[in-house]
Order: C-alpha cells, then structure tokens, then sequence
C-alpha cells in the first residue's frame, strides 16, 4: 500500500530519513575523520589502523545483504530506531579501547547495527511517497554523505586543533546518534497517526522480472559500479588527510580541514543526477560518463604530484568526490527508488549498498597497505585502474543493453 501523505508530513518523513542517516554517517566515519590522530597517538600502522575501517565495510556490507532482504517484514519506526541506539552506545564504549584489536571489534558490530539503515530508510519513503515526491526525496538523501562526513570530519578536526584527545569525537557522535533515534521514533510514531489511504488503494503491483540477456548485463555494469564508487569514494575520504600531510607537509588539524572540502563539493555531484536523470535514464550510460570523467581526474593527479601544489591537488580530488557522489546517488537512490515497480525498494538499496562497500572494505586495507609499502603514487595508479575497469564495463553494457532502465 502506498500512503497518502500531506506535503507537510511527506517534507517531515524525508527530514527524518536525512536525519537518521546523518546521523550514522557521523558515528561511521568519526573514526576515519580521527585516523590521523589515532596512527599518531595509538603508534600503529596506516594498515593496522585501515582494518579497522575494513572490519566495518565488511560487516556493514553483509549486512546490507540480509537486510534488504528482510526489511520488507521490518517495522522502520523499530528498525532505524534501535540501530542508532546501538551505534550510540558503541560509539560511546570506543573510547575505553587503547589498542587497534578491541576498536576494530567494536567497529565491526557497528556496521552490523548501522547496516539495518539504508534499506529501511529507502523502504520508508517508497511505502510513504507519492511519485512526485520521489525526485525531492532522492536529491534529499544524496547530500546525508557530504553532511554526515562534513561534520565527522568537522569536529575532527575542531578537536585536533584544540589538541584534545581523538577519543572526545567518539563522545559527540554517541550523543549526536542517540538524540536523533530518539527524535526518530517520536517523528515516526506522528508519521503513522496522521498517514491516510490514498486515492491508490490497490496495492502497488510489480512487473515480474524476466531474467534476459539485457536485464544481466544492465545488472552486471550497475553492481560493477557499485563496487568501483565504494572503493574510490571511501578511499579518497578516509586516506586524503595522509596524503596531505606526508605529501605536502599540512599539519593534522589542517589536513582534515582541507579534506572537508571534498563532501561539499560532493553535493554537487548530487544536483547533477538531477539534471541528467531528466534527459538519459539508462542508470549506465549515467555511470560511464561519471567513471570516464573521473579517469580523466586520476590519471591527471598521477601527472601532476610532483608538482606539489595543494590547490591543484585538491581540485582534482574535488572533483572525483563530486562524480563519485553522482554514481552512489544513481547507484543507492535512483535505482531502487525509479524501479519500486519491479523490485522491492528495500531489497535493492540494501543489494545494491552492499557491492559499494565491498569496494569500501578493500580500499581502507589495500591502498594502506600501498600506501605503507609503495607510496601514494601507486596508490592513485591503483585509483585510475579501477576507474578505467568501472567505464569499460558501463560502456559494453549500456551499449548492449539500448535500454531507457534495468
């Protein structure tokens, strides 16, 4: 069934679905927003302490998988909100570890509370939204990554210049988590009084799906995709404050600064969805041109380290974080959202975040460990190959397929 909103509780519904996954964005990424300070204070390897980011993405990402799964039986008012109590209380029990062991235990299990979010929240607003409110609702979601990390990284870096101990952004992310999972369940329980029947009384019917060669390679570039954007976007996040301060000499403090360009500029890439979503549907076609620019970027920032200049630098990785945000919106937003008619908008949104941080889970470790053994040089060598692979497989599928969508 599809319930009938007022625009003012439908505005109000999509408020408390940003809410909550900002919310976890910040008590997620706290800890690689912290990574320097931690590699400093803690005297661990940037390997070492990639794992413990590893250890949320995988739990995180099998997780996506069971729970898109199982969250069209889950009751989200429930769901969302005991999911951000835990990361609450985890987040807060983070700062009593003294060693990298007991963290990447702890991170683990908050990916596997945190992973509840994603298809709950999806499966929430396509039970609730009329389809003219779609396009809002997705441009919405897209920016919970830029404020999510924004903040993270914000905070980090407040606490770092003050020289206080990496353990108090730990402290802020569990009290920010846990008010807004309270303010969820009360939203939520306002949310189901006041939602009426719509004049759409039938419940919504989806086309069964017909498992042909183009509906396979459709499928085959997206989860590609998928992969390729978690990879490089939580990449780039998590190991842009080393780069700059062992490449360019920033202090600590400054390099998360800086860094937080990256999520707003992010934004952006969000509003670009927007625009070319409304003239090409093909999620492919969409894709491939954001890997193609996004190829461009890697290979010049290969060309141009020596240069040492920050700016120029910072453009470049400007620039892929914005396309990386375009593809994870088509990728976690447009594709579940635009195809609630053919598959159930939980199930794909939680299969679909699952590759995304199966590329998450191998970029913290690996490009740490290049980064350990290698240097950053091949590190975005290692970036520019997977951009190319990613642009490659949209371009042979998007080319097979000559289809307007999966």
């Amino acid at each position: 069934m599809i319930n009938s909103l007022s625009n003012k509780k439908s505005n109000f519904l999509i408020f408390l679905c940003w809410a909550a996954y900002t919310a976890a964005y910040v008590a997620r990424l706290n800890y690689n927003a912290s990574m320097v300070e931690v590699l400093s204070q803690l005297g661990t390897t940037k390997e070492a302490a990639g794992t413990v980011s590893s250890f949320f993405f995988f739990a995180y990402g099998a997780g996506q998988l069971v729970n898109g799964l199982l969250s069209k039986k889950y009751n989200t008012k429930y769901s969302v909100a005991i999911s951000l109590a835990a990361s609450c209380v985890i987040n807060f029990s983070m700062t009593f570890c003294d060693g990298i062991e007991a963290m990447k235990y702890l991170w683990f299990f908050n990916g596997v509370f945190q992973s509840v979010l994603w298809s709950s929240l999806i499966k929430t607003l396509s039970d609730n939204l009329a389809d003219d409110k779609l396009s809002k609702a997705v441009m919405v979601m897209s920016t919970t990554v830029a404020s999510g990390t924004f903040t993270a990284y914000g905070l980090a870096a407040l606490f770092s210049a003050l020289k206080m101990s990496w353990t108090v952004i730990f402290y802020v992310a569990s009290a920010i988590v846990g008010i807004v999972a309270v303010i969820w369940f009360a939203g939520m329980s306002s949310i189901t009084k006041s939602a009426k029947r719509a004049s759409q009384t039938k419940a919504r019917k989806k086309q069964k799906i017909s498992l042909t060669p183009v509906f396979i390679f459709s499928i085959f570039g997206i989860l590609i995709s998928a992969v390729t954007n978690g990879f490089i976007k939580d990449g780039v996040t998590t190991w842009v404050p080393s780069i700059l301060k062992e490449e360019f000499g920033v202090p600590a403090s400054l390099s998360i600064i800086v860094t937080l360009l990256l999520p707003v500029l992010s934004i952006f890439g969000a509003s670009l969805v927007k625009v070319l979503h409304k003239k090409q549907k093909n999620e492919n076609v969409l894709n491939g041109i954001f890997y193609f620019a996004a190829m461009v970027l890697a290979g010049l920032i290969i060309l141009t380290l020596n240069f040492k200049s920050i700016p120029l630098t910072l453009a470049l990785f400007g620039g892929i974080a914005c396309l990386m945000s375009a593809v994870n919106n088509v990728i976690t937003s447009v594709v579940p959202l635009y195809s609630r008619d053919k598959i159930d908008s939980g199930l794909s949104a939680g299969l679909l975040n699952t590759f995304c941080y199966v590329g998450s889970t191998l970029a913290t470790s690996l490009l740490g460990k290049i980064a350990d053994t290698r240097g950053w040089n091949d590190v975005f060598i290692c970036i520019l190959i997977f951009t190319v692979t990613a642009f490659a497989v949209c371009a042979v599928s998007a080319v097979i397929t000559r289809k307007k969508r999966v």
